[in-house]
């Protein structure tokens, strides 16, 4: 008797049968483990705000947000470094000269801290588990050396800082200018150029269950962060969640023309580009639909990045007396 074989219509019909039921199975394996990534990065802010909550424990407040002064000057340590302890990072926090001075993060004595990888500051579902080559910090005004360090997911908010765009700041209750929170002006728990001033569980007077701690950035989208920076380590929320600024060194923003580069630190325009301070201080996640983030009260939540503006501004500050419904976020 002969055997019959398949045929070639048989053949394809079983193959694209095979084919939609990896194209149906597929997104479900990738959703499950984005679900584990993300669940991996809600434990890494838990750890962190536990350890601020340590931190102000030993204390008596929250770490600053960095220890430089209204001129730029001092120790550029970021408020992650000061918390080393309380995350079992003894042995690397001790490895710290404190008392070294300006641009002190970044001297030849402090290669081995910089270039560390701390496990606890990395996001899983970003692709931050490597050093960064490109990162520029010294000061404000040398932008022109690079250097291999460590990454951070994690970053201190600084509350509802203006911009300089008109188009975001309407949002802010700060007044006009922007002060990079400098001389203790910040609204939020931690600023920048303040001489270490420092927060409260007492100063939150909006509660900490409605104030923001930490939230998520990205080395990608910021070419400043790492975790010893004390100049890129926090940002605000005058710029919306999860706002792109992935264009780097020499790409061109289409929406205005500007080729990306450190010459446009600081400016209104190059809205996408990486070192562009005016938008990549803000909270960016490659979460899909929002990001992480700590509260005062040491819970994490979930904010989507289609969060009402004037909800997501009331959050960040810590004492301007906002009226925040717990259904609105």
């Amino acid at each position: 008797m002969r055997r019959r074989g398949f045929t070639l219509i048989e053949l394809l019909v079983v193959i694209a049968i095979i084919a939609v039921l990896i194209a149906l199975l597929l997104p479900a394996v990738q959703s499950a483990r984005e679900a584990a990534r993300r669940a991996q990065c809600v434990n890494n802010l838990k750890q962190l705000g536990l350890a601020m909550h340590n931190y102000h424990d030993v204390v008596g407040s929250f770490p600053p947000g960095s220890m430089v002064n209204f001129g730029w000057g001092g120790p550029w340590w970021s408020w992650a470094v000061f918390i080393l302890p309380q995350i079992e990072q003894g042995p690397l926090y001790n490895a710290i000269n404190f008392s070294l001075g300006d641009g002190a993060n970044m001297s030849v004595e402090h290669s081995t801290v910089y270039r560390s990888i701390v496990s606890a500051y990395v996001c899983p579902t970003d692709d931050s588990h490597r050093l960064f080559d490109d990162r520029k910090w010294t000061t404000i005004l040398d932008l022109g050396t690079s250097y291999a360090s460590g990454p951070l997911n994690y970053i201190a908010s600084w509350g509802d800082q203006r911009t300089g765009n008109p188009l975001l700041d309407i949002y802010s209750s700060e007044p006009p200018g922007r002060t990079w929170g400098c001389n203790n002006t910040f609204s939020g728990m931690f600023g920048d150029c303040s001489s270490g001033a420092v927060t409260t569980m007492a100063s939150c007077a909006d509660g900490t269950s409605n104030t923001l701690l930490l939230g998520e950035n990205s080395p990608h989208y910021n070419g400043q962060l790492t975790w010893v920076n004390g100049h890129g380590a926090y940002g605000g929320t005058i710029v919306p969640l999860n706002w792109l600024t992935n264009l780097k060194d020499g790409e061109t923003d289409k929406t205005d023309g500007t080729v990306c580069s450190t010459a446009y630190i600081t400016a209104i325009d190059a809205t996408h580009c990486f070192r562009n301070q005016v938008y990549n201080f803000a909270f960016k996640s490659k979460h899909p639909g929002g990001g992480n983030f700590a509260m005062a009260d040491g819970s994490v939540r979930f904010l989507k990045q289609t969060i009402n503006p004037r909800t997501y501004t009331a959050l960040s500050t810590r004492n301007r007396g906002e009226v925040v419904s717990s259904d609105a976020f």
